[in-house]
């Protein structure tokens, strides 16, 4: 009976570490690539007449997050979770900026406490956090409209306080509050849906019309819809951006698409979820838009709204869509967060022709990836290390240890083989081994030292395998098989486990 060679050995640990590998590679960053690439343009839906869309990217409520998000967590866990989110943002970002927009709109609640009474060096603070994580090209375009988180809405408590310069700092780091921008021909209108809600409410109140309480508060956001209203060319149809959704009616379905529920009204500390029916109204006929989209609902919803004709002569009634657009953030009580193109061409003389199209898209389940992927994964690890060390313990005495330079054979008949590793010297001459294939020697000084580095095809292959399957000398091996259960299901631990750490941690600087 030979006795067994000496050589490496293939380990469970390593078969699972190189399962691991695959695993953080593919669920911290690819499938973040993976999705946005199965997300193109809606190009092909619209009349292009051979002109090139121009593409814009729609970002809804990424409310980035700090340590007043959740009060009742202790600090440490809110600075985990602070992290967490932000990662998964800066992937989510980095993935889809890949796909070159010309142009973004963020439709509000870009900061989660960006109303709250803070100082000026924290606010600044929080403001570069965000723009850290939303870098894109210095040319591109890029339009915001106020959220409720930003501005603040109704009043504010003694626990909550909104700040008095909450405006004053939108207006100097976000750009004008209500807009009319032109995009590719198309005339886009982004109002301040925030102060919509709060001079409706106090036009209510004041028992004025919309027409007297625009006369009366010129710098509103009722004056600016009506001034725009006016001067709106007739039949110019704009593109429609408000941060909070227009009414209608209890119970209403938002499509397929949806997680779950529907959108109610509803009103609270610092938001109202639709604006009231006669805002909506107004909003409606003032601006008769193609198309509107809305966000801070988190979730999405599709709804057409119906406007009467305006025509003289009997028509049917307008039909006006409202895409409500998903959050961006894995935080906002969705499993899917998500965002939505929008491609357009300059508007045709033509009705018939479709001048702008867009799609949602989604992104990962990140909560889905750590307890479907992650927690299982860990689970059966665990199970697998821990068996096969109970297996060795329970074998160690009945088996010679397969790799340990003192093994003998009790058999009487088996001699000492001879040793091999190295080939005779006439064997080459012979032409019976291979002869060494490529290398590479590289020379440099170091600390007034000449050193010199020697890379073959051997060595490198060798290198490799033993990295992500061998076990390691036998000297090792053999020290493993004598260990107690516990102290090598650990060490089978600590070999599987800081690949992956090490892996996730270069993934997540890289992104940084």
């Amino acid at each position: 009976m030979a006795s067994p060679s000496p050589g490496l050995a293939p380990r469970l640990a390593n078969l699972l570490r190189l399962v691991w590998i695959v695993v953080v590679i593919w669920y911290e960053l690819c499938t973040f690539y993976h999705h946005a690439a199965q997300c193109p343009w809606p190009d092909s839906t619209i009349t292009n007449h051979g002109v090139s869309p121009t593409h814009v990217l729609l970002v809804a409520d990424p409310q980035i997050l700090d340590h007043r998000s959740y009060p009742g967590r202790p600090p440490w866990l809110m600075r985990l979770s602070q992290f967490i989110v932000d990662l998964n943002i800066r992937k989510s970002w980095r993935a889809i900026v890949r796909q070159q927009p010309d142009a973004v709109i963020f439709l509000g609640d870009m900061m989660d406490n960006g109303r709250v009474d803070m100082s000026d060096d924290e606010y600044n603070q929080y403001l570069r956090r965000f723009r850290d994580i939303f870098t894109a090209k210095k040319d591109m375009p890029t339009f915001y409209l106020p959220g409720n988180h930003d501005l603040g809405l109704g009043a504010s408590s003694a626990a909550y306080r909104f700040s008095d310069h909450a405006r004053e700092r939108y207006l100097a780091n976000f750009g004008p509050l209500n807009q009319r921008i032109d995009l590719r021909n198309h005339t886009v209108l982004l109002i301040d849906a925030p102060g919509l809600v709060d001079e409706d409410r106090a036009r209510a109140l004041a028992g004025m019309s919309y027409t007297e309480w625009a006369s009366s508060h010129p710098d509103s956001t009722i004056a600016y819809v009506q001034t725009f209203s006016r001067n709106r060319p007739e039949g110019e149809r704009p593109i429609l951006f408000t941060h909070v959704p227009l009414f209608r009616p209890e119970g209403t379905s938002c499509g397929p698409l949806r997680e779950r529920g529907t959108i109610r009204q509803g009103r609270g500390l610092g938001y109202q979820n639709l604006l009231s029916p006669q805002a909506s109204q107004f909003v409606l006929q003032g601006v008769r838009p193609a198309i509107i989209f809305s966000g801070d609902d988190h979730d999405y919803c599709e709804y057409v709204h119906t406007l009467p004709s305006t025509d003289k002569r009997p028509s049917p009634p307008v039909l006006i869509p409202e895409i409500t657009v998903k959050s961006f953030s894995m935080a906002m009580g969705i499993r899917r967060p998500g965002y939505q193109l929008l491609s357009l061409v300059p508007p045709s003389s033509s009705a018939q022709d479709q001048t702008f199209a867009h799609k949602p898209c989604l992104l990962p389940d990140q909560l889905g990836i750590y307890l479907s992927v992650y927690v299982p994964l860990i689970a059966l690890t665990l199970a697998i290390l821990l068996l096969s060390n109970i297996r060795r313990s329970c074998t160690r005495h009945t088996t010679p240890t397969a790799r340990s330079s003192e093994w003998t054979s009790l058999h009487p008949g088996d001699a000492e083989e001879p040793d091999y590793d190295l080939p005779p010297p006439s064997a080459w001459r012979m032409k019976e081994f291979p002869r060494p294939g490529w290398s590479r020697t590289f020379t440099f000084t170091r600390c007034g030292h000449r050193c010199k580095i020697t890379l073959s095809k051997s060595a490198v292959v060798h290198s490799v395998v033993a990295f992500l399957w061998t076990g390691g000398g036998a000297k090792d091996d053999d020290a493993r098989r004598r260990a107690s259960v516990l102290k090598g299901f650990l060490l089978d631990v600590r070999d599987v486990a800081w690949v992956a750490l090490v892996l996730f941690v270069g993934i997540a600087w890289w992104v940084w």
